[in-house]
């Protein structure tokens, strides 16, 4: 009875997990999310709002924008641009169901010199005025000394495009100083916590110390309960995981986000997804509604 009575509070929040909840979760803009726009023409975007999701994010790649050099770069009508339909597409959907939409800037094009890429972040902040968030890179920047400077001149490429933009830097690039030895301009600085565990307070407090000044953006967490990952987790672990971060962040001024990368598991890669390939919800889908 005494072994029954301990094993209880873990069976309950295994359950909890488990039951489908039926009413939208409350939106918060801590939850970020990455995924499909649409799958089989349908949008997934009633999903994201079912999960309390505050903000998508998704990626606009430079080098497939720009893949001829344009006469005019800071003109997003110039003809030689080729805007995806699908960020197009992502920002309409969005604003439907009340969620913001990030961008990660990311790529260069064959022609492009580091020193092009501010022109480049003007011409996307006209063109994408709805988008207030913007993440420069998406993963290591080669070589690594351009990308303190391009992150730099973005900062100041969207500060004058709107105050209101903010900017995270990071996001896999440690090296952030320019030449002159100060620390190119962000907003928010980019990290991701993917781990087997999930942050405690003492990692946090590491990662705020190597964020400086800057609030924290963390992410894209990605927990595969497949092979082919970092790691392999139990679906009840992944669930778990995702329960303790957001309790963590929840009323930490010092996290603006937690990205989580993402909505539907794809066959042909590592199973992170909150629902399998099939679309059935897996616990960790009912642990980020609930976060």
């Amino acid at each position: 009875m005494r072994m029954i009575r301990r094993a209880l509070p873990f069976l309950l929040l295994c359950l909890a997990l488990l039951l489908p909840s039926s009413a939208h979760a409350a939106k918060s803009q801590k939850k970020v999310i990455w995924g499909p726009v649409e799958l089989d023409g349908e949008s997934q975007f009633p999903i994201y709002k079912d999960l309390g999701v505050g903000t998508y994010q998704m990626l606009l790649e430079w080098d497939q924008v720009g893949v001829l050099e344009p006469l005019d770069a800071k003109d997003p009508e110039d003809a030689s641009y080729e805007w995806s339909e699908e960020i197009d597409s992502a920002i309409s959907e969005a604003k439907r169901n009340g969620i913001k939409v990030a961008l990660s800037i990311t790529g260069r094009p064959d022609w492009a010199k580091a020193s092009d890429f501010k022109d480049f972040v003007t011409a996307a902040a006209k063109r994408y005025k709805a988008v207030h968030t913007w993440a420069i890179g998406d993963g290591p920047v080669k070589p690594a000394k351009d990308y303190p400077r391009m992150l730099d001149d973005a900062y100041a490429a969207l500060k004058a495009a709107g105050k209101s933009n903010k900017v995270i830097g990071g996001n896999g690039n440690s090296r952030l100083k320019l030449g002159n030895g100060k620390e190119a301009r962000m907003d928010y600085f980019g990290t991701d916590p993917t781990a087997r565990k999930a942050p405690t307070k003492a990692s946090l407090a590491k990662l705020k110390k190597r964020a400086g000044d800057h609030k924290l953006w963390l992410g894209p967490v990605s927990l595969a309960t497949s092979d082919g990952g970092a790691f392999r987790l139990t679906q009840a672990a992944q669930a778990t995981w995702i329960t303790n971060a957001f309790k963590l962040i929840k009323s930490d001024a010092d996290v603006a986000a937690l990205s989580y990368r993402k909505l539907r598991d794809e066959l042909g890669a590592p199973f992170t997804g909150l629902m399998d390939s099939d679309g059935e919800k897996k616990p960790s889908y009912n642990a980020y509604k609930r976060a």
